[in-house]
């Protein structure tokens, strides 16, 4: 399933890129996200602990439904919620088992991911954390490939609404001390997309449409032995062509 969210995400980069390209609006750069502001997601694994009754502590997994399973107050649904309102939730729950519940809730592993893709070594879904950025993304990925434009990053995400966001970086500039703060930290699910070198476009150029539609060897461009025809003075003899 992976695999095929990030194969959409690719589909939907040449678009990005062209509206980057072409001045559309670029979003401020985020600040990382602040732990309040996490939403459990399906996958996730929380360990939910209770200060007064450890013997209620539960490592849970986040179900495909989008809940989790405790003991003495069953399945509670989980997904889309902070951590923060999940724990207001179980005290709720739990105040008809518990006197006063002390519960603490914390996302042990994230299972948001975050997508690789263009001119790099390693394309492909990593692992998403609160502080990642997008070079930092790169430099997971392998780093650029040699067709790549080392100048700059584009950054495609999607809003709550689902609107697409474009955010183009800089390289020089995020890499510079004064521009050591414009990198990007990442959201869950953001696409970072290392466009192709000028170099790598009229390469791609000549082999599509040049060394493929019209095939050439040296037997077709060096001159061959014998005067030929149409006068003038002998030819010259380069030989036996391999």
């Amino acid at each position: 399933m992976r695999g095929v969210v990030f194969g959409l995400w690719l589909l939907a980069a040449g678009f990005g890129l062209g509206c980057a390209q072409g001045g559309a609006p670029r979003v401020a750069a985020p600040q990382p996200v602040a732990p309040g502001e996490y939403r459990i997601q399906r996958g996730d694994e929380l360990e939910i602990r209770f200060a007064l009754n450890p013997e209620l502590d539960s490592d849970s997994l986040v179900l495909p439904d989008g809940r989790i399973s405790l003991q003495l107050v069953g399945d509670m649904y989980a997904e889309g919620l902070t951590p923060a309102e999940l724990t207001e939730q179980l005290r709720n729950a739990y105040s008809t088992e518990l006197r006063d519940p002390d519960i603490a809730v914390n996302v042990a592993r994230m299972a948001a991911r975050i997508y690789v893709g263009g001119h790099i070594e390693r394309p492909g879904e990593y692992s998403w954390s609160r502080q990642i950025t997008a070079m930092q993304a790169i430099a997971r990925a392998g780093g650029f490939s040699e067709t790549a434009d080392t100048s700059r990053i584009i950054v495609l995400r999607r809003d709550k609404s689902g609107a697409e966001q474009t955010i183009e970086i800089d390289i020089d500039d995020a890499t510079s001390d004064e521009g050591k703060n414009r990198d990007v930290y990442l959201a869950p699910y953001d696409l970072v997309m290392v466009p192709s070198s000028t170099v790598a476009d009229v390469n791609k150029w000549m082999d599509q449409y040049i060394r493929k539609n019209i095939p050439l060897s040296p037997r077709d461009i060096l001159p061959r032995d014998g005067g030929g025809g149409g006068g003038g003075g002998g030819g010259t003899d380069v030989g036996p062509v391999p």
